[in-house]
């Protein structure tokens, strides 16, 4: 159950996958998905300087900015899907969530293979407390990936992101359990400054169900799996080697559902809960 998540640490920031995927080539559904450089075409140039100026300020993570100039811009270019969603996420990282909720709405009805518009309307229903909608989405993300729709490699995406004491809980759930220990679930821990401080993770690793199997063989028949809540801290030894904390705080046989592991991440998250073991060990560059 101990892993380490590079990829992770390469790409965390803030910013979900949507700007790699709105300008990256991806299979296209039966309905037309309009591209970056169609959209780019029918700009006009004081069209195009906004769009350039917006992109700019979301990258920096100015989402506020951004969103102050994707609004007027949509209305000049009647709701356009790639300018929607851009704004859409703007919207969810300023608190805005009503606004990604009406914008995301109509890109769902008009196409319901748009992948990306679906997971941020996925997480604006679960950042709006809306749990039968969240769930709704969460369930045709999953019938997306499995009917091929999701770009290859996809495994995960931002569900919500939560407030927990002075950091932030940014929550990924996977389209399919992925790595070598079967990850479901996967919660980032921010500091204020958005640096990420702690991993926690459910997992469910092949190996954990040999010993599962051997002490409840009919409830393993029957394709009941045991799952583990786990954390993953990063630092410097006194020699300052690099090393990474592994901390197991839960067993639970059968899969929760999500509203429990959100609550056991809010409670590691927030130091209120205790690992049952810990582990440091040297990580090779």
């Amino acid at each position: 159950m101990q892993a380490t998540f590079p990829f992770i640490e390469r790409s965390l920031g803030l910013l979900t996958t949507s700007l790699a995927f709105l300008f990256a080539p991806y299979q296209q559904t039966a309905l037309h998905t309009e591209s970056s450089q169609e959209l780019a075409a029918r700009l006009n140039p004081e069209q195009k300087q906004k769009f350039e100026d917006a992109m700019t300020a979301f990258k920096a993570q100015r989402y506020a900015d951004a969103l102050a100039i994707y609004k007027p811009l949509l209305n000049d270019l009647k709701g356009d899907p790639i300018v929607a969603k851009l704004a859409s996420e703007a919207a969810l990282n300023t608190g805005d969530i009503s606004f990604a909720l009406t914008s995301l709405k109509g890109i769902n009805a008009a196409d319901p293979n748009d992948w990306l518009a679906l997971a941020l309307f996925t997480r604006a229903c679960a950042e709006s407390g809306d749990k039968g909608c969240r769930d709704s989405g969460m369930a045709k993300m999953i019938e997306l990936h499995r009917s091929g729709v999701l770009p290859p490699g996809m495994q995960q995406y931002i569900l919500e992101h939560i407030k927990v004491g002075e950091n932030s809980l940014v929550m990924r759930t996977s389209v399919e359990p992925w790595g070598v220990y079967k990850v479901y679930e996967l919660g980032q821990v921010l500091d204020k400054d958005g640096k990420m401080i702690f991993r926690i993770t459910l997992e469910s690793s092949d190996n954990d169900q040999k010993f599962f199997a051997g002490e409840h063989p009919e409830e393993a028949a029957k394709g009941i799996r045991r799952f583990t809540f786990d954390g993953y801290k990063d630092g410097l030894d006194a020699n300052g080697q690099r090393v990474q904390t592994h901390f197991t705080f839960a067993v639970k046989d059968g899969e929760p559902d999500y509203d429990a592991v959100r609550d056991e991440f809010i409670s590691i998250a927030g130091g209120k809960k205790k690992a049952m073991i810990s582990r440091t060990y040297a990580v090779n560059k």
